[in-house]
């Protein structure tokens, strides 16, 4: 990574996509060859995707596919028999199979059976399925030997730390937001953490704006 552009808001996934979108737009990614949007497996990421930046390459986050492939690996299995499964799993992920570990996920459904409705999520079965449900719907994001010939990133975890960092200054006890105080605290740790700098531009630009006079209207 070299430079970090950070936005945040309290507001919905929409109001964020908008964010995203101005930002990207702001540091001229539009003019550069290859673009990449990469996020988690959550639906609400790829809605901002489709919205906002349809012409960049969805990729999953490896990281978070890994993990799934590794619960799913060990599922039903000790440590010493599983590692192994995980570790050729792994690296079909890495080499853009992920149809064979799909395959495989199949073969070891078909083994342990289906999970009952009130099944534990911690459960073999329940395992199993979710990490066949999470592959075969991220599958067209994760071809990560081609995102590597292209030199594309493959996770997020440099916005996974970030959010950290803003964590500890809105979250903790005995702190408590309005919508539009939190909202404005969040934009300023945003901008804090921006190796851009906005807030550099914002404070000159601001006080030449301030007259000193107040502005009345008029009467009729």
């Amino acid at each position: 990574m070299l430079v970090r552009s950070v936005v945040a808001t309290r507001q919905d996934v929409h109001a964020l996509g908008r964010q995203l979108a101005a930002a990207a737009w702001q540091r001229g990614f539009a003019a550069a060859p290859r673009k990449a949007f990469v996020g988690d497996g959550q639906e609400a990421n790829w809605t901002v995707q489709r919205t906002w930046f349809s012409h960049y390459v969805p990729i999953l986050d490896f990281i978070h596919a890994i993990c799934y492939v590794f619960a799913g690996a060990l599922a039903g299995r000790r440590l010493r028999e599983g590692w192994p499964v995980y570790c050729q799993w792994a690296q079909w992920v890495w080499s853009g199979q992920v149809e064979r570990v799909i395959e495989a996920l199949q073969i070891r459904q078909q083994e342990l059976g289906l999970p009952e409705d009130d099944e534990s999520e911690e459960s073999p079965r329940q395992k199993v399925a979710d990490a066949l449900r999470y592959l075969q719907n991220q599958k067209p994001r994760m071809r990560y030997d081609e995102y590597r010939r292209q030199g594309l990133p493959l996770t997020s975890s440099h916005i996974e730390s970030t959010v950290k960092q803003i964590n500890r200054r809105i979250k903790g006890s005995e702190k408590f937001w309005r919508q539009d105080s939190g909202d404005a605290v969040l934009q300023l740790r945003a901008d804090f953490l921006s190796d851009t700098q906005p807030l550099a531009a914002f404070w000159p630009r601001w006080h030449s704006q301030q007259t000193g006079s107040n502005h009345y209207q008029t009467a009729a």
